[in-house]
């Protein structure tokens, strides 16, 4: 059997895998379930696109290694928020925050596009899972920005007497919700992204929740640990919805997302 042939049993099998979970799915029973977690998982290890995954990862690990590694400054000052390392120092200076900064943009960007693809899709009257997905992926990025820039769970709710490991499971809570209402986008797309974030978004909370430490190595490992996971965050949303409203603006008949 020639190359060709072989791929093209390879696609008409997964497409037969996709319909046959699509049904199950709707039947809502947990055969149907784990049959489309099957599924997903088999257009996950057949769909890779290496290259997204690769500098996803590749661009954050760099950049932190660079900043690290650095003789010039102290690069812990790097990691901290602007204020912190001002009041630690008693001074203040550009670098401070610097990786702290890069995050909040790369927040920023995520919350725009998926708001932006929520309007679009909801303006071509496509208001089903996809658009339900975005709404909810930018409201969350959109809190977790503010979350990020003022310091509101680290300082702004503890000084009205909110415990910090208390706004922390808010906000976990609210992840838990999205995952619950999008899950069937996420595992339709690539979701291997959103894993490795939220590893290593654990990572982080559990280094600052349990250790809560100022010593250099636990503020280098906790804050890249989060600065990957960012990136993992933004790279997953900014795909998937690229994906997604390319399809709807590029064909007036497609079914609503």
């Amino acid at each position: 059997m020639s190359n060709n042939e072989n791929a093209e049993m390879d696609r008409v099998n997964t497409k037969t895998d996709e319909a046959t979970a699509s049904e199950d799915a709707q039947d809502g029973t947990p055969e149907g379930t784990v049959q489309t977690l099957i599924s997903a998982i088999k257009r996950g290890s057949s769909r890779l696109d290496w290259r997204i995954r690769a500098v996803t990862l590749a661009l954050p690990v760099a950049l932190l290694s660079v900043v690290i590694v650095q003789p010039w400054v102290d690069a812990e000052l790097m990691f901290f928020d602007p204020l912190t390392a001002a009041e630690l120092t008693g001074e203040s200076h550009v670098y401070y925050g610097f990786v702290s900064m890069l995050g909040v943009m790369v927040w920023t960007i995520t919350t725009a596009v998926c708001l932006f693809a929520a309007v679009l899709l909801g303006a071509t009257g496509r208001l089903g899972p996809t658009f339900r997905f975005a709404l909810l992926a930018g409201l969350l990025t959109g809190w977790l920005t503010l979350d990020d820039s003022f310091l509101v769970h680290e300082k702004v709710l503890p000084a009205i007497g909110v415990p910090q490991n208390l706004a922390l499971a808010v906000i976990v809570a609210l992840t838990v919700a999205y995952v619950v209402v999008s899950w069937r986008t996420i595992l339709a797309s690539d979701f291997w992204l959103l894993v490795v974030g939220a590893v290593a978004f654990a990572g982080s909370i559990g280094i600052d929740t349990v250790l809560h430490s100022v010593d250099p190595v636990f503020v280098q490992l906790e804050d890249s640990a989060k600065f990957v996971g960012i990136f993992c965050w933004a790279s997953f949303h900014v795909t998937t919805l690229t994906r997604f409203v390319v399809q709807a603006l590029g064909s007036a008949d497609m079914p609503s997302a």
